[in-house]
């Protein structure tokens, strides 16, 4: 048994340790997603394309947006993949036992329920994100008598991957509250001054959890910050 415990505690979580390649694929989205829509400004989609100083009108396919649509596609599971990481941390935070933190980030004990009720919360968002993160580039049915039979769909994988920011900083808010609870309850610890710096901002707009209170008010005034900008650190 002891073995057993000493093994659970010689590795970080991988949503943890792997912060850097989970968050690096994204910066790598992002990148890919920027460098397609300045392609697409900077094109010319019109169809017929009227070229004046060559005296050519060219029917072209340029307004068909694959490309823009396949960037974000692949930037919207990335989105995915680091919600589901965030919302693993916080499961890891507020469950029991590994992090030799109390039970739920209860400084009470016993019966207190603590962060648990927000799992519920954090999971179901999560599913909502990868309900979005399925690709929708391919769902098309032929129109115009069959001429039209092949579409992109690209305005709703932009627009999903927008919805996809929005629950995910719904996560983040509460990761955030978690890792500050975490945070409270260790003793003795100096903060590195970045971290120091993040846990006061949270502190600023959460207190901590001294006693079990509905928690989702707490959520929504850290999300409000972090969505309109107010948000320091």
């Amino acid at each position: 048994r002891d073995h057993e415990t000493t093994q659970t505690s010689l590795q970080d979580p991988l949503s943890i340790r792997c912060m850097p390649s989970i968050h690096g694929a994204l910066i790598q989205a992002i990148d890919h997603a920027r460098l397609a829509v300045e392609i697409e400004l900077n094109a010319a989609a019109d169809n017929p394309l009227v070229l004046v100083e060559d005296a050519l009108v060219l029917s072209t396919g340029n307004f068909h947006t694959a490309s823009l649509a396949l960037a974000f596609e692949t930037l919207g599971l990335a989105i995915a993949q680091c919600a589901g990481a965030c919302a693993a941390r916080f499961i890891q935070l507020t469950g029991s036992g590994r992090n030799s933190l109390p039970k739920y980030l209860s400084p009470l004990g016993g019966a207190s329920a603590g962060f648990v009720p927000l799992q519920k919360t954090v999971t179901a968002i999560l599913a909502a994100i990868r309900h979005k993160a399925n690709p929708v580039m391919l769902d098309y049915l032929p129109v115009s008598e069959g001429v039209e039979d092949h579409a992109t769909q690209t305005l709703l994988a932009v627009s999903k991957c927008a919805d996809m920011m929005v629950l995910w900083r719904r996560l983040i808010a509460m990761e955030l509250m978690a890792a500050a609870q975490a945070v409270d309850l260790r003793e003795g610890i100096t903060l590195a001054p970045a971290t120091a710096v993040i846990h006061a901002s949270v502190r600023a707009h959460v207190p901590a959890l001294k006693e079990d209170r509905p928690l989702g008010a707490n959520a929504n005034v850290l999300y409000a910050a972090l969505a309109d900008g107010s948000w320091r650190a």
